[in-house]
Order: C-alpha cells, then structure tokens, then sequence
C-alpha cells in the first residue's frame, strides 16, 4: 500500500450513502456523476447474479418490491427474532428468515444474501465512485456508524467494507463527525450540542470545543428511529383514509403500498420548503368504473402532528445524554443539526424550543457526517506522513 494513497470517509446512510475525500487542502463529497452528492442506499436484483443499488435500484421499489432492498442498514447485525427486527421484516414485500446464527438473511429468487452482502454492494458502489474521481484504488476507508451501534453492529459493517474489497482504519460516530465537519464553522465553540436525525437512527452528542481538540462529553442514540419511522406513520394515514372511501387496504398490497411510501417520502421532502403539497398515488385501484387514484392534501401542520410522537422521541435521547453530562439544555452554547430528517420544519422548531439556545445547520445537514468521517481519515493519513501536514478543511 502506498503512503499516497487516499483513505476515504463513507456515510453508510439508511437513506442515502456517500463518499468523501481529502483533496489537497479541502474536504470534498465526491459525486456519483449525476449531479448528486450521494446515492439511495438500496439494492435491487432484477434477474439471478445480476445486482443494481443507488437510483437504478430505488426506482424498482415501486415496481418490483419483492426483488429490492431498502435501507438494510437498519438489519445489519441485528437478530432475526429481534422485536424490532419483526416489525420492520413483518412489513417488508421481500422474504427473510433467520440464519444459523440468528442474523437475518433475505431470499430472492432462491438466492440467500446476509445484510452485510447487501451492504457492501451499497460500500462497492461507494468504493467504485471514490475510484472514478481520484483516478486511484481506493482499498482504505474511515467508516461513520451510529451511536448505539455495538460491537456486533461494527463488526457486521467491518464485514461488509471486506466485502467490497475496503480495509477499515477506522470507525467514527456519527454526531462526532458532523462535529468535525462544523468546527471551523464560525462561532463552533463553548459546549456544543450535535442533534443528528437520519433516515433510521437517531444520536446526539454533547461536544465541549473549547480547547484545540474537542472532547465528547456524553453520546446517547436510538438504532430504531429515523425519518422512515415519519413515512410509515403518513402512509399508514393514507391507507386508512383510503380504506374509509374504497373498503381496500393498500397495506396487502405490495407494489401500490411501496408506491404509497415512496409518495410520502417525497410529500415529505417537499415540505421542507414548501407550506403544503398534495399526496398522489395515481392508479392504485382498479375498478369496474376505472381506476382510481390516492390524493391526500398535506401542509406542514399536519406533518407536524403525523410526526409529533417521534420528534419527541429524539428529545427524550437529547434529554438522557443531558443528564449523562450533568448538564441543562440551556447551558449549551448552540445545537448544530446535521442528517436529512433535521430540515423539517417541525423538527427545528421542536429544537429549538426544547434547548432555548441558537440552532445552526452549519455544514449542510445532509453532508456532514460524511465529510468528517472523511476529515477523521485525512487525520490518520497525516499521522502516516507527516504531523507537520495541516488538517484539511470543508
């Protein structure tokens, strides 16, 4: 292995994945090529041995749910009889069953994959990126995990990074890279606050940057809590007001159910930026009368009472690591958002109210885990080096 060779940071996001890497001076998310900064974290097997992930794979959950796999970080090294492995597996249009082990395996077409196969065709294609724009192999990597992933947890995505031919120098929490990410972020002082809210974990940490290396001072997370729990709850409500007009349950329907989800993801994306959209689903039921369509009239208030329980679930997280550090909400200096599910509008407010102190998106929300797993590894390849070498910025 050359000394020159770059290691890269990956966000094995539930949602979304991306790459990022020290180049010269500067931290860059490195881009699939289609303009994006990341890629949706499914895998989809159209045929036997033929395997596609990211767009090409998450544009098939509304067509062919049975073959495509989404967000399997949230099985990965998880047990099958798990309670909340069930519930997500009980729902889910493609088979499992457990392993010898207990861990859960996926079977599609007489073909058994184990999660961490399915991760790391999501690491290859990460792997494959990283590749294409540094014009080198990329064989190392720093790998940002959850706060409540254990041990098993790490292991299982160490396996996976093997798979896709990665050798894992190092691991970082989540919260603890966005803090990376942000500390040259002016006013990134004093005690500061790390609320990270993704597609299937949510953490927080309590960062104390007032000295030249930040120190974490409390981490709490919840594997089990994400802005997919938020879709399931909208598309729950969609198919019980379409079940009160049409007497049809959506829910044992698969392909017009992953429709429906697909639909709520994107209301919800949409209501971001926007006071009120229109939920539609064309053509979910067919009829002696013709096909009828689902719409279902959205506004930032009702998303805000659809998503209320789960919000304040992540409070309760923020509110057990407060206690951990001995410390108020109040006595923060700031809280720093970072993850996709944070840019709700009904999430900041919920922040900001519970803490009482400046929020900050600082780093754009959705990146920032990923640029500072990739800073974490710009460190370790300095340490190779050279200390002399200036730690590269975002």
């Amino acid at each position: 292995m050359s000394s020159k060779s770059t290691i890269v940071g990956i966000d094995l996001g539930t949602t979304n994945t991306s790459v990022a890497a020290a180049i010269g001076t500067k931290v860059t998310i490195l881009t699939p090529g289609d303009g994006t900064r990341s890629f949706p974290s499914v895998v989809s097997f159209p045929e036997p041995r033929q395997v596609l992930v990211g767009a090409a794979a998450r544009a098939r959950i509304t067509t062919d749910p049975g073959r495509t796999i989404a967000s399997p970080k949230r099985l990965l090294g998880r047990k099958h009889a798990d309670r909340e492995v069930q519930t997500l597996i009980g729902g889910a249009p493609y088979p499992s069953r457990a392993a010898d082990d207990g861990a859960v395996v996926v079977e599609i077409d007489g073909e058994s994959y184990a999660i961490p196969q399915l991760c790391a065709h999501l690491l290859t294609e990460a792997k494959r990126i990283a590749e294409q724009h540094l014009k080198q192999p990329v064989t190392e990597a720093v790998l940002a995990v959850p706060v409540s992933f254990d041990e098993t947890r790490c292991r299982a995505l160490e396996t996976a990074a093997r798979l896709a031919g990665l050798d894992v120098v190092g691991l970082i929490a989540e919260p603890n890279a966005a803090a990376l990410a942000n500390r040259y972020i002016a006013g990134f002082a004093g005690l500061i606050g790390i609320y990270d809210f993704g597609g299937g974990t949510f953490d927080f940490s309590i960062v104390d940057v007032s000295r030249s290396r930040f120190q974490v001072v409390a981490a709490m997370g919840d594997a089990w809590l994400g802005g997919d729990d938020i879709d399931t709850v909208v598309a729950e409500a969609a198919a019980n007001q379409f079940w009160r007009q049409h007497k049809v349950d959506l829910r044992r329907q698969a392909v017009e159910y992953q429709r429906v989800r697909f639909a709520c993801e994107e209301a919800k994306r949409t209501l971001s930026t926007a006071s009120s959209t229109t939920l539609h689903v064309r053509e979910v039921l067919r009829t002696t009368d013709g096909m009828v369509d689902l719409k279902l009239a959205l506004d930032t208030r009702t998303l805000a009472r659809a998503a209320g329980a789960i919000i304040r679930r992540t409070l309760d997280v923020c509110q057990q690591a407060l206690r951990k550090a001995g410390i108020t909400g109040d006595q923060l200096t700031g809280v720093y958002l970072c993850g996709g599910s944070s840019q709700m509008p009904a999430v900041r407010e919920a922040v900001q109210k519970f803490f009482g102190v400046p929020i900050h998106a600082g780093v754009p929300p959705e990146q920032a885990v990923c640029l500072g797993a990739a800073i974490h590894a710009s460190l370790i390849a300095a340490r190779r080096s050279s200390p002399a070498i200036p730690t590269p910025r975002v």
